[in-house]
């Protein structure tokens, strides 16, 4: 039987940086965990790499998905199966680091019904290294947006588009995600407000992707892109409250 902790990994084309992951969280938390792997039918055989690497991790699954595909649909999948009390979910590309998990499960063990790592708490942060303009103009948006976030919906939170969560399963099944990308985050943390459940950030610093590229964009036009769904999200959750 898997153990208490639920582990969500959302994939598209992470084959070279998924099994390092799933090392890396079960090396921490051992049989307290499950981990189920989500992918969108990856073109570079990410759910071929987790289907190989299974025999090794009893508690590693793998949800392949044909049709309806997005992050979105990913996360809501995954919070489907998963048997654990507390539900976690990241990235799959290294950006967050897999040892600050036992912080996010304290926070929750502390009496905390959602615990999301943030870069814009003290201790938070990202790495920029040079040639990684992708991470850079990522933290620069996300910075505005968030400050924007902040002005229409309450500076009691700082990282509205974190992604890096852990969350009582009882709690997160009185939530819905709203949207088709990274702006369900903010509709999740504003509602959890709304009704009183208990919040908290812990800091991380974001790095930059083991391998492969990113998901959000390519370049300061496609961020952009996306940034005004985030914006509009915004207006919604305010005009509505």
């Amino acid at each position: 039987m898997p153990g208490k902790y639920s582990i969500i990994l959302p994939t598209y084309n992470e084959r070279d940086n998924i099994e390092r992951l799933i090392k890396d969280i079960f090396s921490i938390l051992g049989d307290n965990a499950e981990i189920i792997v989500v992918d969108d039918n990856s073109p570079d055989g990410t759910w071929q790499k987790v289907e190989g690497i299974m025999p090794v991790y009893p508690h590693l699954k793998l949800i392949r998905r044909l049709t309806n595909r997005g992050l979105v649909a990913s996360l809501k999948e995954g919070i489907d199966k998963a048997e654990g009390q507390v539900i976690i979910w990241m990235d799959a590309d290294g950006s967050m680091p897999a040892e600050k998990i036992p912080e996010l499960i304290a926070g929750i063990e502390r009496g905390y019904d959602l615990v999301a790592g943030s870069r814009f708490v003290p201790g938070g942060g990202v790495e920029l290294i040079i040639g990684t303009a992708d991470l850079i103009t990522g933290f620069f948006l996300s910075f505005l947006l968030n400050r924007w976030c902040q002005l229409f919906l309450g500076s009691w939170f700082h990282d509205y588009t974190s992604g890096f969560v852990a969350v009582k399963k009882e709690v997160i099944k009185n939530l819905s995600l709203q949207g088709n990308y990274g702006e369900y985050f903010i509709a999740l943390v504003y509602q959890a407000f709304r009704r009183k459940y208990r919040l908290l950030e812990i800091p991380y610093v974001n790095r930059p992707r083991w391998a492969g590229q990113s998901k959000t964009g390519l370049c300061f036009w496609d961020y952009l892109k996306r940034g005004c769904k985030y914006f509009w999200l915004t207006l919604k959750l305010k005009l509505l409250s």
